[in-house]
């Protein structure tokens, strides 16, 4: 079988879909070398503008298939070209478009919300993150069930506990203090770090922490810097930039707590991680996230400071429950690994060109 899988977003920054089709296209070609796998990228990194991004995906893509001479091809993310060479396997996250339109400057709101959705339907088969997407697709897309399979995301074995030297470079690197709670993530509305600042408004007049926000600039993440002066906490939140692959683990492994209240998730990846490195996790029990944490994280209901500084303060008092949901945390994400991942998705890719086979 010869693949070819849409790589674009492992070029430059690596956001959520970036880091699954990076790990993916690895764990395939570990499990699987018997079969060609052809990355197509634009390779370079330019920023995905609109235009940019339909023409990668509506004309680049199919293209470059067709002239790889692919069997299938699978986009891991974003639209579905309207013009398959082949057929076409869809990694759908998420429908933030459609569900938080609000939350979308008005360009990329029609991207998202109007275009996207429209393009999903003509992809041959469906991968969701989890069972809360394919149970979005079907109500709000109406897409048939049994068109859809869910297969859970892994989490790569450099996500462990760090050492001392390890959580001591990266603190110096980024000029942290200890102790500290931490948010990783894209910096947007829809993450509920507004939810995660004005409960840290009240653990900071109780405790020494700082609160570390990490990750990629999101739409309107500017609203982030008007919460924390509201709070008047500039100096006790560090706002940091994108972190890499590798200093990630570190960056877990010194926090006390890891926090992620956010209100809608396809998956959820940095849940994953944290847990993978021992750190206790605290998260919203919305969308995927109750199933991606499994019994390894303290859920809240989003939106609820205090529900969430309530979770937050026996982790921050040493409590039994912090050990707890270190070991629960190490079981959950133990089990889910991207070779996993990549073994469900070839299932799903031999499925297609089955179908194909019989209704040709």
């Amino acid at each position: 079988m010869h693949i070819a899988l849409d790589a674009q977003s492992t070029v430059g920054r690596k956001t959520g879909i970036g880091v699954y089709t990076a790990e993916l296209l690895a764990a395939l070609q570990r499990v699987a070398p018997q079969h060609d796998v052809t990355a197509l990228r634009w390779e370079r990194d330019v920023p995905m503008r609109l235009d940019r991004r339909l023409r990668w995906q509506q004309v680049e893509v199919p293209r470059r298939a067709k002239r790889a001479r692919a069997d299938l091809l699978h986009i891991p993310g974003f639209d579905a070209p309207l013009w398959k060479p082949c057929p076409v396997v869809l990694t759908v996250h998420d429908l933030i478009g459609s569900l938080y339109p609000r939350n979308l400057p008005p360009v990329s709101r029609f991207y998202w919300s109007r275009w996207l959705p429209f393009t999903i339907r003509s992809a041959d088969a469906i991968i969701a993150d989890s069972t809360s997407t394919k149970d979005d697709l079907v109500r709000i897309l109406g897409v048939r069930a049994e068109k859809i399979t869910v297969v859970l995301l892994g989490v790569h074995e450099r996500f462990r506990p760090q050492a001392e030297p390890a959580r001591a470079a990266l603190r110096e690197r980024y000029q942290l203090r200890q102790p500290y709670l931490l948010y990783v993530g894209t910096l947007e509305p829809r993450k509920g770090i507004d939810t995660l600042i004005d409960s840290f408004a009240v653990l900071a007049a109780q405790y020494p922490h700082d609160l570390v926000i990490a990750g990629k600039k999101g739409w309107y993440w500017e609203t982030i810097l008007k919460r924390i002066e509201h709070h008047k906490l500039n100096n006790r939140v560090r706002v940091i930039d994108y972190v890499t692959d590798q200093e990630l683990p570190a960056l877990y492994s010194a926090a006390s707590v890891f926090v992620f209240p956010s209100r809608y998730e396809g998956f959820g990846l940095p849940v994953l991680e944290a847990m993978a490195c021992g750190t206790p996790v605290v998260c919203a029990n919305s969308s995927s996230l109750p199933e991606v944490a499994g019994n390894g994280a303290l859920l809240v209901p989003p939106d609820q400071p205090d529900a969430l500084t309530a979770a937050i303060k026996p982790i921050l008092d040493g409590a039994d429950i912090a050990v707890h949901l270190r070991e629960r945390g190490f079981k959950r994400s133990a089990e889910l690994t991207w070779e996993r991942t990549a073994y469900a998705t070839l299932r799903v890719y031999t499925e297609t060109l089955e179908r194909r086979t019989i209704h040709t």
